[in-house]
């Protein structure tokens, strides 16, 4: 025989202890049984009777009449205590003591107004004196400060259509605030002649008449840079610039 054969041989002739098995399994069968007794020996159950419930079967057409429940009514929140009110006490005045000296009433007094503050009116306007068209210079040379608008002696314009006296008034007020001519002895009166583009720029400056004094013809090429630009040309004059020749006094 093999070794396989021989283990079952084995095998075959072991028994199984069946009595002690058997003693154990009726031990704890018995040992349940007997708490299950001891529980129902300590607690009896009690038998109780079936509740009847009346019920009656209505339509599918009564419970649409039936009224809606009513919710309960929510009890009123109660009301706040009224806060008690605090009485400020009555002040007394005081009572004036017998060393006391009455001071007499004081008068009212009006303060007198002051009087009128005339002032005087405006100053007038000087006169600005219109350049005429022509090939001569329009003004004739005084003393410094005399003739034409704030030192502006003359204008002499290129063209001869331009027709626009208040396109002219206003180019001399702007120059002439910008004039401010050096302090001199001497009569002197430099010409700057230069361009103005349609819109108002002012273009080639330049002094064609020099008045001796280098500062003074400075000056008056300052007064026309500084007033650039100028208004833009009236749109009803078709040129493309204009030429103008300044006299400064």
């Amino acid at each position: 025989m093999d070794a396989v054969g021989d283990l079952l041989f084995e095998r075959r002739e072991d028994r199984f202890p069946w009595a002690p098995a058997t003693a154990l399994a009726f031990l704890l069968h018995a040992g349940v049984l007997a708490g299950l007794i001891a529980s129902s020996l300590a607690r009896p159950m009690r038998a109780t009777r079936p509740r009847a419930v009346a019920v009656r079967l209505l339509s599918a057409g009564a419970l649409r009449s039936l009224p809606a429940p009513v919710e309960p009514a929510q009890p009123a929140p109660p009301a706040a205590a009224p806060r008690p009110k605090i009485e400020k006490p009555v002040e007394e005045a005081p009572k004036p003591s017998k060393s006391a000296v009455l001071l007499p009433a004081k008068e009212d007094r009006k303060k007198p107004s002051p009087p009128p503050v005339s002032r005087s009116g405006p100053a007038a306007t000087p006169a600005v004196s219109l350049p005429s068209t022509g090939d001569e210079p329009t003004g004739a040379a005084g003393a410094p400060g005399a003739g034409g608008a704030a030192g502006i002696g003359s204008l002499r314009l290129d063209q001869a259509d331009f027709k626009y006296p208040v396109y002219i008034e206003r180019l001399v007020l702007i120059i002439s605030m910008n004039w401010f001519k050096p302090t001199q002895s001497a009569q002197t009166s430099p010409v700057v002649h230069f361009q103005i583009e349609r819109d108002g720029t002012i273009l080639d400056p330049r002094v064609v008449t020099s008045s001796g004094l280098p500062f003074v013809d400075r000056a008056a090429l300052r007064a026309v840079i500084a007033s650039s630009p100028l208004p833009p040309l009236p749109a009803e004059y078709g040129g493309p610039r204009l030429g103008i020749q300044v006299v400064f006094e």
